[in-house]
């Protein structure tokens, strides 16, 4: 049987999300063929400089979130 092997299922392997049969089809894969070596190669280098990005939003964001969650209001029903 062949299974076409995308990026996503790549991805989704990279994080732990395939089941046991996936990731032992993607493993044969990536030994049997170097385009998908390659691939998942590729994309386990870029999680690596993804997970090392500390992302945080401006200032002026947080004040924009805070000053709009005060003059807004929310109406809750009782009864």
């Amino acid at each position: 049987m062949k299974y076409h092997i995308t990026e996503e299922d790549l991805v989704r392997d990279l994080y732990g999300e395939t089941n046991y049969l996936e990731h032992m089809g993607i493993q044969s894969a990536e030994a049997c063929h170097a385009d998908v070596y390659e691939a998942k190669a590729s994309l386990k280098a870029a999680k690596s400089f993804l997970d090392t990005i500390q992302l945080q939003p401006s200032a002026s964001a947080v004040q924009a979130i805070l000053n709009y969650s005060k003059t807004s209001s929310l109406e809750t029903e009782v009864g």
